[in-house]
């Protein structure tokens, strides 16, 4: 019993099969023929049928089920499926002999069973096998007309794979055709050596499958080669068609779809002489693997680690020895190796790599650097050749058979040797004189690597959209067309609007001529110029056949008239008919249509165009890049014709990378303005970024030429010569910069030292004023109280009178004083700090998130300029947080801090960086740090935003109060639809139902399809109890795909606790 259960245990997995009834099989003699079948797999027996008789070829019914048991868990096992056929052997039984123990029975013809299908999802087959004669037998004379054939099903309880693996699994077909244009001496040995070629194939994390691919034979040029592929394991193969899989042939294909060597027009010549008029090595040979699940991940690893699979290729002696037994003389020799390049599998989609290789000698150094690997596998491909080889054929008169030659050292014995050589410190040999003839022949193989699924799946569609219906917007059914005299006459008067709306726009060009003339034209002077512009232009024809369908439609069907007039009366009289009721149709059509009331004004615009582009920087700092690009969107739909709002639809797509799409903006602003610097400038970049050099060049030296005192413009054009490796006209552009750099500062400088020089003698006049009116109010003071009221009003008013002028001017002059103290205080520094042309350069480029070419021009910066900088670092730092490289932007934002701590856009961008990096106490510090400050940084709003929402998130009272007033300055700065949200989601949090409405409401008139906005403003509805408007507003927030989550969850509860609010109730 417990042998039994071990039994049970290793072979859980049936495969049922069925011989249902054989055809086409004919007894050679009078007799009746009786036969019986042996079921054979993976070189063993285990089943066979009961006897029977066949006579004269009908169908015969046999009945037999025999069942495999496997391991479908165990990965050896499922590879078997794909190289190992089941064989069923027809034998003829021979009459019992109790004298004679051995088995006489006979075979005579041979079927082959593939169960690779069922590792495709399938569990039942229906199938009939060929049998195929083996030779010397008597289905040789019956033909293929008449060969004898096996019905046979397959069936499995459960799928091999589960259902749960099977979307993971995939498989993996290596065919080896042959090697051409082999080394002289192995057509000298003709049938007496085998070859053998072998490589390793990642299929699991584990252990790579060695494939073998042996019994490799010479071909002359004059042999017919079956170009059907083989069978990779022939042991008990009688038939010699039965070696072929079925249904699985190699096609003849062009060279231009291979991914190998030898490819180029001057190879073709070479090629097709070596495939059809030299000798060959043929293998033909299909090794198919299945890859369970992460397989495919394994061997995309592998491939990315190394991408060179080494094919080894050797020529050893046939054995001699029967299975089991060592050969006297094993040895192998030629041991070359061709490298395939399995790269080309990991293009998205890609599912084939076919080519020709070239067969190189083995090399261990450049075996180890191509593929990764300690050693080759050789000695393993050998055991495993050994047991594969066909010994059937072996007879006793082939044991004598010795070579003459004398034999070349093998290579595993080489092998040994240079190994010693090498741990003795001396030099190896890379190749030897047999290997050698690879590279003098030119020898190649032949290889195709074939997968089920693509290893990396090509993006579709359907990644992109779940189902075609999500793009388009649910719509009412169309109203079914019926066709009547009624709709054919509306369909006229609708033809008669659209032509009459057409022939008075023409009249309203017509009259926009006159006024631009001098004298007016009279009314038949304008009707006759309209006629000719419409017969002149074609117009007139135009609108004729915009009227002739509905006209037919109206013949057919209000006539009724749908043949041909035989009579010429009729047809005149009908015309004449028809002419007079089109004329009072088009009549009453006019007078329905045309009228003299003024159209309806446009409504005005909700936003402005500053506003939306807050709103889209806004979202681009929220990371909501599809709502900034409806913001940009609308802005261009506005103002088609402005320039900056395709300027900054072109920074928008450079930020998400898009440079295709920004190109198209910025020839946009080309086209609308052919000298703009900026647009060519960006144009210029972008080009060069594409490695468009000749176009890219054309543009910096079009605006260099129609801006020539652009120091940007020239630095970016000396940064780009750099970057093509053009140093000359890099030094030329860069000196040009420089030189116009040096003109601007000495223009800033000579402006600074002017206003200087003019406000120092008016800052002493006045504070002689203050103190002369201080002087005077303290004298006042001072005075007898018993001062008459007439005096004390004199003195008063004559202070106030000399006061009234200074008044104004205290606060100009406390602030000129300040300011005066400050530029004193920072003037040396202010000229350490002044920009340089690479500075300026880069945060042109950082304004419209250009990060790779600021980082460009900002490495020139730290080549010219070894001092360090606060404005550098800071530049750095916005590059890195660009390209989100957080880490490296904070190492810049603490040194630009280090050297100027007070740097409040140091602050933010600190800030900023901890955000992003989800490090939101942090950010919080250093957001309450900048807003410390005096001077405010560039990004204030964004400061604004991430600090109430990072307050929000706290969940405290005190959070909330602190975040209301965070939210209230915001809204002074900029109000936005998120500054009000927040400001709203303050109140309600603090219970302040009354100002979190009005909040919200105005952020419902900035953005009406903002989901939270309807969600809060659905429960505050909900809290004052408001049935109907707290029910439409958790539709609006239902409509806008409110996600689920805690605001989804409080909505819920509140509407449960209150018994309204949701439609379902």
């Amino acid at each position: 019993m417990t042998s039994r259960a071990e039994k049970i245990d290793r072979f859980p997995n049936k495969i049922n099969i069925n011989v249902s009834k054989i055809q086409n099989l004919k007894s050679p003699r009078a007799e009746p023929l009786s036969v019986f079948l042996r079921f054979e797999y993976n070189d063993g027996q285990f089943s066979e049928s009961g006897k029977f008789d066949v006579t004269d070829g009908n169908p015969r019914p046999i009945d037999h089920a025999a069942v495999l048991g496997i391991n479908a868990s165990d990965p050896v096992q499922i590879d078997d499926l794909g190289q190992k056929p089941i064989l069923i052997t027809l034998l003829e039984a021979a009459p019992k002999d109790k004298k004679v123990k051995e088995d006489k029975s006979t075979p005579f013809g041979q079927a082959v069973l593939d169960l690779w299908p069922l590792l495709k999802k399938e569990t039942q087959i229906s199938v009939t096998l060929p049998v195929h004669p083996i030779t010397g037998s008597f289905l040789e004379t019956q033909g293929e007309q008449h060969q004898a054939s096996l019905l046979v099903s397959v069936s499995v309880e459960q799928p091999l794979v589960s259902t749960r693996d099977q979307s993971n699994t995939n498989s993996i077909s290596v065919t080896l055709e042959g090697l051409y244009s082999p080394p002289e001496t192995w057509i000298a040995g003709g049938s007496s050596f085998i070859y053998t070629a072998t490589l390793p194939m990642p299929l699991n994390d584990d252990k790579d499958t060695t494939l073998v691919f042996t019994n490799g034979t010479i071909r002359a040029p004059t042999d017919v080669t079956n170009k059907q592929k083989r069978w990779p394991d022939a042991r008990r193969i009688l038939a010699s068609n039965a070696n072929y899989i079925p249904g699985h042939t190699i096609n003849e294909e062009s060279i231009d779809d291979e991914q190998g060597d030898l490819r180029d027009k001057k190879d073709r010549e070479f090629r097709t002489n070596a495939e059809k008029n030299k000798p060959q090595i043929v293998w033909n040979i299909e090794r198919r693997c299945f890859l369970l699940p992460h397989g495919s991940q394994s061997l995309q690893h592998q491939i990315t680690r190394a991408p060179y699979i080494a094919v080894e290729i050797v020529r050893s002696s046939a054995p001699t020895a029967p299975r089991g037994k060592k050969d006297d003389d094993s040895g192998t020799s030629y041991h070359g190796v061709a490298y395939i390049e399995t790269a080309p599998l990991l293009y998205p989609g890609a599912t084939r790599c076919r080519g020709a290789y070239k067969v190189v000698p083995y090399n261990e150094a450049e075996y180890k650097s191509k593929t990764k690997r300690s050693n080759n596998i050789l000695d393993d491909a050998m055991r495993i050749a050994n047991n594969l080889f066909d010994r059937s054929a072996l007879s006793s008169t082939k044991k004598d058979m010795k070579l003459a030659v004398e034999k070349p050292p093998t290579s595993s014995a080489a092998a040994s040797a240079s190994k010693k050589k090498v741990e003795s410190g001396e030099e190896v040999a890379p190749t030897t004189s047999e290997t050698q003839q690879y590279l003098e022949q030119n020898s190649y193989i032949i290889m195709d690597i074939t997968v089920d699924r693509p290893i990396i799946e090509k993006r579709s569609l359907s990644d992109l959209f779940r189902k075609i219906s999500d793009l388009i917007p649910p719509r009412s059914n169309y109203p079914v067309k019926v066709n009547s005299s009624v709709k054919a006459v509306e369909d006229y008067h609708q033809q008669i609007k659209n032509v009459c709306s057409l022939v008075l726009d023409e009249y309203r060009k017509v009259c926009n001529d006159e006024t631009n003339s001098e004298a007016p034209l009279p009314n038949d002077q304008k009707r006759r110029k309209l006629l000719y512009e419409l017969n002149s232009t074609g117009k007139y024809f135009a609108f004729k056949e915009q009227l002739k369908h509905s006209v037919i439609k109206i013949v057919r069907e209000k006539f009724l008239r749908t043949s041909k007039f035989n009579n010429p009366d009729e047809l005149q009289t009908f015309i004449s008919q028809l002419y007079v009721f089109l004329l009072d149709e088009m009549h009453r059509s006019l007078n329905k249509s045309l009228n003299i009331a003024e159209p309806e004004p446009v409504p005005p615009l909700r936003n402005t165009d500053e506003q939306l582009r807050t709103f889209a920087l806004e979202a681009e700092s929220n990371g909501d890049y599809l709502l900034a690009a409806n913001y940009y969107k609308q802005r261009i739909a506005q103002h088609p014709d402005k320039l900056r709002c395709w300027l900054d639809f072109a920074a928008f797509h450079l930020l998400v990378n898009d440079l295709i799409k920004a190109e198209e903006c910025l020839k946009e602003c080309i086209s609308i303005e052919q000298t703009n610097s900026t647009a060519l400038l960006l144009n210029a970049v972008i080009n060069g970024i594409l490695e468009n050099n000749e176009i890219a060049d054309l543009f910096f030296e079009t605006v260099t030429t129609e801006d020539s005192e652009n120091v940007i413009a020239w630095t970016l054009y000396g940064v780009f010569q750099k970057h093509i490796g053009n140093e000359m006209n890099a030094q030329i552009t860069l000196a040009q910069a420089e030189k116009l750099q040096r003109a601007i500062l000495k223009s800033e400088d000579d402006q600074a030292a002017a206003l200087a020089q003019q406000s120092a003698p008016l800052t002493d006049e006045k504070r002689e004023e203050e103190e002369k009116d201080r002087s005077a109010e303290e004298a006042l003071k001072s005075s007898d109280p018993q001062l008459n009221v007439s005096s004390k009003a004199r003195v008063s008013r004559s202070s106030k009178s000399s006061k009234q002028k200074p008044e104004k001017t205290k606060a100009e002059i406390l602030s000129a004083r300040k300011s005066q103290d400050v530029s004193s205080l920072i003037e040396p520094e202010k000229v350490v700090t002044k920009k340089s042309i690479y500075l300026k350069a880069a945060e042109f480029l950082l304004k419209y998130n250009v990060a790779t070419w600021a980082e460009k021009a900002l490495a020139y910066e730290f080549l010219t300029n070894t001092g360090k900088d606060s404005q550098v670092e800071i530049a750095l730092a916005k590059a890195k947080i660009l390209q989100q490289d957080f880490p490296a932007a904070e190492t810049h934002i603490t040194q630009a801090l280090s050297l100027e701590y007070e740097n409040v856009e140091a602050w933010a961008l600190w800030g900023h960086i901890k955000y992003l990096q989800l490090d939101f106490e942090a950010a919080k510090g250093r957001y309450q740090r900048t807003l410390v400050f005096a001077e405010k940084p560039p990004d204030l709003h964004t400061v604004y935003i991430r600090l109430g929402a990072i307050l929000l998130s706290k969940g405290a009272e005190a959070s909330y109060t602190e975040a209301k007033e965070v939210f209230l300055n915001a809204c002074r700065f900029q109000p936005t639809c998120t500054t009000y949200l927040g400001l709203g989601i303050a109140c309600y949090r603090l219970n302040q139902f009354d100002d979190a409405e009005e909040a919200l409401t105005e952020a419902n008139f900035l953005n009406n399809q903002n989901a939270e906005v309807w969600a809060y403003l659905t429960l505050i509805c909900l809290q004052t109890r408001r049935v109907i408007e707290a029910e439409q507003s958790y539709k609006y927030a239902i409509k806008l795909d409110l996600p689920a989550g805690q605001l989804m969850d409080e909505i819920t509860s509140l509407q449960r606790q209150v018994g309204f609010g949701d439609p379902s109730f």
